[in-house]
């Protein structure tokens, strides 16, 4: 059994991305773990569900292969990084805000969704 847990795998990406926030959630908008910050993390987790059923509308629409990643950049620099990932048949997303200030995301990102996936495979195993 891995000692690896849903928050202390986002706890551990905040502080080594300084992510403002991050937060684990069903395809459908359940927060499943979120770390303390100043974001509501069941608004968050609403709103990274809705940009993933629009990124899926626009992936059939245009024709585009899987998405793995949607991301959006607000007027101060910061960006939302969506990250969609499957466990077992479950669909889950990853979102993590990216301060201005910091380019690279996405090998904390790749090792945190596998920590993730870890963690749920342990979790059912139990």
């Amino acid at each position: 059994m891995s000692d690896v847990s849903f928050e202390r795998t986002l706890e551990r990406i905040n502080r080594e991305g300084g992510f403002e926030f991050s937060v684990l959630a069903t395809s459908d908008g359940l927060p499943i773990a979120t770390v303390p910050s100043d974001y509501d993390p069941d608004i968050t987790a609403a709103m990274v569900a809705l940009l993933r059923s629009a990124a899926r509308e626009t992936q059939d629409h245009v024709g585009l292969a899987q998405l793995d990643e949607v991301s959006a950049r607000a007027s101060d620099n910061i960006r939302l990084v969506c990250r969609y990932f499957k466990v077992d048949g479950e669909d889950f997303i990853l979102a993590v805000a990216v301060p201005s200030h910091q380019r690279y995301y996405r090998r904390l990102t790749n090792l945190a969704i596998k920590e993730l996936r870890a963690a749920w495979n342990d979790m059912l195993a139990s």
